[in-house]
């Protein structure tokens, strides 16, 4: 998903921040920090017993309030709070994440904000890989493998994912890449068999063969400086332009002689159906929050109801994020009428999950080392708009067939949250009804209980 901040921490455009402590205590709240950290770790040990075995990705889903927009600090927002992400809100539920197992994931794919990575000290970053690690612990305590998914945002300039690739001999990038050598160096230390190193999130690079080819060498020298540090390390890469389908065909995977690598992929097409009711700042994408009403497959959509329903929500917006409500509306039409005419259907996923598994053939790449890292729909609900029930579930499935049917690994984006993941209510136990049975899931507690029914 975008690297851009989630809307449950917009404000009036603005940042909204927590006041903590820093300055001359920073230590003493970093200490303070790993001993509750500590204590919540023992107190969901419980929960399962930790398995020894090599991480093993199957089915997951991401978690990104764990370790990512993390709080700037108030007196200076141009630099992050210390310690990082240890105010409550980073928190998670155990009995949320004993529902995730319950309900047959088996990894977290945990978003990591580098930022106050690339900005700590030399001995901050000892801190923030001890922080991470028992984040990770936390999790694996629960019974899932973990994904240390670096996520870039554009929350503060100079950490922003453009400026960390746009130059590999540029100081930031060797930054980056040193804090990836450090962490795989720290997972080695901590003797966790459960974890693996995703080096990048949807680069927002390579959108041309030019430009994906520096890609392919920007990720032989991330993995270069991991392995130097911990040589059995699963590592997942990505393809160029932001992860997509496209960007994985720029890359020549057979160059990357590694047993133990993951090549990811991301799949929210087509993005007015999947995207329809999003709430963004992208200014290419202004429109989308008035989609509503898009059916899957496409030819199910009745074009002319849907315009006049968007057409509406535009002329009622006190507050449009453009001015020109005629663009808007000529934007929302063209965007239905595109996606009609295209004609997606299920067929549509196939073709494109048939692309990937070319590729993986093509790169000696086995279909178990193929990583769907992000996929979703937005939930339409009274709190927001989205995909009604029906064609999102049916998207959702089709999708997830499409992964397991050609032995693809997958991971669902954000699955505390309701907008596109597992719950009912953010950060809460409930499982969506509707979401865990398109996934193949099993709802706890409710379908135990059918499923030993008299003639259940």
């Amino acid at each position: 998903m975008s690297s851009r901040q989630p809307s449950s921490k917009r404000s009036g455009g603005k940042l909204t921040r927590r006041t903590l402590i820093v300055g001359s205590v920073a230590l003493t709240g970093a200490a303070a920090y790993l001993a509750a950290s500590s204590r919540y770790a023992d107190g969901i040990e419980a929960m399962a017993r930790p398995l020894s075995t090599p991480a093993i990705l199957r089915r997951g889903g991401s978690i990104h309030t764990m370790m990512n927009w993390a709080d700037l600090d108030p007196a200076n927002p141009a630099r992050y709070a210390w310690p990082p992400f240890a105010a409550p809100h980073f928190g998670v539920d155990p009995a949320m994440l004993r529902a995730f197992r319950e309900s047959g994931l088996d990894h977290i794919r945990m978003t990591v904000d580098p930022g106050p990575f690339l900005q700590a000290t030399p001995e901050q970053l000892e801190q923030a890989n001890e922080i991470l690690l028992r984040r990770c612990r936390e999790l694996i305590a629960a019974d899932f493998n973990v994904i240390i998914d670096f996520h870039p945002t554009q929350q503060i300039a100079r950490f922003a994912p453009e400026r960390i690739v746009a130059d590999q001999t540029s100081e930031q990038f060797h930054a980056y890449t040193n804090m990836l050598a450090s962490v795989a160096r720290a997972v080695k230390a901590s003797g966790e068999s459960r974890i693996i190193l995703e080096m990048m999130n949807e680069p927002p690079y390579g959108y041309d063969a030019h430009s994906a080819a520096r890609w392919q060498k920007m990720q032989s020298i991330f993995l270069a400086a991991v392995r130097k540090e911990n040589a059995n390390l699963p590592v997942i890469l990505t393809g160029a332009c932001s992860g997509g389908i496209l960007g994985l065909q720029y890359i020549d995977g057979g160059a990357f002689a590694d047993p133990n690598i993951y090549w990811s992929f991301h799949y929210y097409d087509p993005h007015t159906f999947t995207h329809q009711g999003v709430v963004t700042s992208q200014s290419n994408m202004l429109y989308y929050r008035y989609l509503a009403g898009i059916a899957w497959p496409a030819a199910e959509t009745h074009v002319q109801p849907i315009r006049d329903l968007i057409a509406a929500r535009i002329d009622t917006d006190r507050a449009p994020p453009d001015p020109d409500r005629a663009k808007l509306k000529e934007q929302a039409f063209a965007a239905v009428d595109a996606y009609v005419k295209a004609d997606y259907s299920e067929k549509s996923i196939q073709q494109d999950f048939s692309t990937v598994a070319a590729w993986a053939a093509k790169n000696n790449v086995t279909p178990d080392r193929i990583y769907l890292g992000e996929f979703g729909v937005m939930r339409d609900s009274s709190t927001a708009s989205g995909a009604r029930a029906h064609f999102r579930e049916a998207w959702m499935r089709a999708v997830r067939t499409a992964a397991e049917r050609r032995g693809f690994a997958w991971s669902l984006w954000d699955i505390n949250d309701t907008s596109m993941g597992l719950v009912e209510e953010k950060n809460k136990a409930a499982l969506h009804e509707g979401t865990v049975h398109a996934l193949g899931l099993t709802l706890p507690g409710i379908d135990k209980f059918q499923a030993n029914r008299p003639g259940g």
